[in-house]
């Protein structure tokens, strides 16, 4: 079979040799053999890369695996080597350091929010969100809590602005309040 491509292949040579009398088909050839095998040793170069990404992958993994048996080891009070030894308290220091950081870090951070008591509106009783500036279901301005000694505050519908207990005109606008 070798030997009848061979012959196929001297007699394609012969061909294009007899046709390409100015040798650019000849160039062509070669430039296109080249093309394609440096097409395949990129090809090959991108191949051994990524197993060697693979490879340091799996060695991270086993070097992680290793440290994590050996402090295992040593926690566990079986670790006899010095060397090692010597880098689990290193460890060990690291992640009392980290402890200590972690509390001056929830230390230094305000409470976590708690559940607001259930809030009415004075207006139509409707339960309003903490900290809201207006009930949701009827548009009335709430006060800040502490700010009005009890008595609710009175706001003009108009510009907003807060009106005195028994005021009947609005100080801002000039606007008729209602009573």
């Amino acid at each position: 079979m070798s030997d009848w491509l061979g012959k196929i292949v001297a007699g394609a040579g012969q061909v294009i040799s007899q046709v390409d009398q100015g040798g650019q088909i000849q160039s062509a050839i070669t430039g296109l053999r080249q093309r394609l095998a440096e097409a395949d040793r990129k090809r090959k170069v991108s191949l051994v890369k990524q197993q060697i990404r693979e490879l340091q992958t799996q060695e991270a993994q086993a070097i992680n695996a290793l440290s994590a048996q050996v402090l295992a080891l040593h926690e566990a009070g079986t670790l006899t080597q010095p060397e090692l030894v010597s880098l689990c308290r290193n460890v060990d220091e690291i992640r009392k350091q980290l402890r200590e950081r972690e509390d001056e870090l929830q230390q230094l951070q305000p409470p976590p929010p708690q559940p607001a008591p259930d809030l009415r509106c004075p207006h139509c009783g409707a339960g309003v969100v903490a900290g809201a500036a207006f009930c949701q279901s009827c548009g009335t301005r709430l006060a800040p809590e502490g700010d009005h000694g009890g008595s609710p505050l009175r706001f003009c519908m108009h510009c907003g602005a807060q009106l005195r207990e028994n005021a009947r005109f609005c100080p801002k606008c000039g606007q008729t309040v209602a009573g």
